[in-house]
């Protein structure tokens, strides 16, 4: 998209596009309007006549308002390249927390869901909205860098507690969907550098940071601040790309009937991390050349 957007381009970008809308259908009344005054049927009536001259003379008053109205918000927003910058890279929404932004999206969703990560603790809370969506018959493709692998370890260590999250999502995943030989889980053993998630058409995505908190060691995935893109947009594209890019990369992926196995072994004992980090490792199996299919 060229850095110096057209007239209509800086009214959309500038959020005007409503006002200029509006105010061209009171043009339209207020033509109709003056059409109707010169009726000589109208001209005639003395009661349609008044009313017809107090429509199109209070419509222009309007009109002239509004026309004020966009002009100086126009003026104002002129100058603001940001708001220009944030239209022309494709960012739709700037937001301050992920989850509820995607349980909003979750709740209209109907094709393909999208989930990348490292500890999964954001998916583990709207585990029930995927398994929700899941059931109406929604595919899920997941990127996950695995706790055993070096690169979760150079970002959260060794000390991590996280396999519950780990199997929570997946058994919310496998237990709403009987049926999911295409549902591709998939194991990269290289550091994520985004944090997305792609819910139908919507991209919503966010750097990895590496603040601490108190509870987890390291700040949540719903606590990055992140973006919605639009579609068809260069970094909407730069960001799809990378994501296809790391699942025909990964070297493995779940095979659900070994999952299914050991989620009902997990259920049987009290293991210790190391352990339940074994035992989903072992439901993992080589992927194929062509990795994760695309689209």
């Amino acid at each position: 998209m060229d850095k110096h957007l057209s007239l209509w381009g800086r009214i959309k970008a500038y959020r005007l596009k409503n006002n200029v809308m509006v105010m061209l259908a009171l043009v339209v009344i207020f033509i109709i309007s003056i059409a109707v005054y010169m009726l000589p049927q109208c001209r005639n009536n003395e009661v349609l006549s008044n009313i017809a001259l107090a429509c199109f003379t209070s419509l222009l008053a309007t009109i002239f308002a509004m026309i004020a109205e966009i002009f100086v918000k126009y003026k104002t927003y002129e100058n603001d390249q940001f708001l220009e910058d944030i239209h022309t890279f494709g960012i739709a929404n700037l937001n301050k927390d992920k989850e509820t932004v995607l349980r909003d999206l979750l709740e209209d969703c109907d094709k393909e869901i999208w989930i990348s990560g490292y500890r999964l603790i954001l998916t583990d809370h709207i585990k029930s909205d995927i398994a929700r969506v899941v059931r109406k018959g929604v595919t899920v493709k997941a990127l996950l860098c695995p706790p055993w692998s070096e690169a979760f370890q150079l970002v959260y260590g060794t000390d991590e507690k996280v396999m519950d999250h780990y199997f929570n999502v997946l058994h919310a995943i496998s237990d709403a969907k009987p049926n999911k030989e295409d549902y591709k889980i998939l194991f990269v053993d290289k550091p994520l550098f985004n944090d997305t998630y792609r819910i139908d058409q919507n991209l919503v995505t966010g750097p990895y940071m590496h603040n601490r908190d108190p509870e987890y060691n390291r700040i949540m995935a719903k606590d990055f601040f992140s973006y919605n893109l639009v579609k068809k947009s260069k970094l909407y594209s730069l960001i799809e790309n990378e994501y296809l890019t790391l699942c025909d990369e990964a070297k493995y992926q779940l095979d659900w009937d070994k999952f299914d196995q050991a989620y009902a072994t997990l259920q049987t004992g009290d293991l210790r991390e190391s352990e339940k980090r074994e035992l989903l490792k072992g439901a993992c199996v080589p992927v194929n050349p062509t990795g994760m299919e695309q689209g």
